[in-house]
């Protein structure tokens, strides 16, 4: 019974999943969403490696995280039981652990302080891949991105988006980073709600790690 219904949710993941892998490879923006209620639109943005565990907090909590059960991907239905969490496809060892870096305007980096924010990762469109209309959301928290660590971040993020940018962090730009919680993914026909390695596995099968 569970090896059926393992490859049942492998059939009816795939599409969506498929869909959504496509985007976030094309994809050139996201929008970020804070849960306070402030939106920065059109955020180019890249992955890279962490050495953390995904639970480790980066700074000071500025924003209590949702209670259980609330989502920053999916504020209404946040929980994933067992029979739901899809089925993706990971190397030995499990997915890569990834943290997404956006590149904001500075003063928009400046209103999240030291702390990790609550936040959603909001990719709409067309999927390259047989044009099939997809919805991506990522949860998690986002926060600066020590100065410290542009440099070498800024050689990764290059590879996504290499723009002149990059050569104005600390003026007009500044890096974020987010840690990724789950995501939920939308076509016409699916919802699928992903879990922490399920989300995560997504974002580095889609979009690769930086170096």
């Amino acid at each position: 019974m569970e090896a059926w219904m393992t490859d049942r949710r492998r059939r009816v993941d795939s599409a969506p999943i498929m869909a959504a892998r496509s985007l976030i490879q094309g994809a050139p923006y996201g929008s970020l969403a804070l849960w306070g209620g402030a939106v920065a639109h059109g955020l180019r943005f890249a992955t890279a490696p962490v050495d953390v565990p995904l639970d480790a907090p980066t700074g000071p909590v500025a924003v209590p995280r949702p209670q259980s059960g609330v989502s920053p991907a999916h504020p209404v239905s946040g929980r994933v039981s067992p029979a739901e969490e899809p089925y993706i496809e990971s190397a030995p060892g499990g997915p890569a652990i990834s943290r997404v870096l956006l590149l904001a305007p500075t003063p928009f980096a400046a209103g999240l302080g030291g702390g990790d924010l609550a936040t959603r990762l909001n990719l709409c469109g067309s999927a390259t891949e047989g044009g099939r209309w997809v919805s991506v959301a990522f949860g998690g928290w986002v926060s600066p991105l020590p100065a410290q660590a542009w440099p070498v971040a800024a050689v990764g993020f290059s590879l996504r988006h290499p723009t002149a940018d990059l050569l104005d962090l600390g003026a007009g730009w500044s890096l974020l980073q987010m840690e990724v919680a789950e995501a939920v993914v939308r076509t016409a026909r699916a919802c699928v709600l992903l879990a922490t390695a399920a989300a995560v596995g997504l974002l580095a099968e889609a979009s690769g790690t930086c170096p």
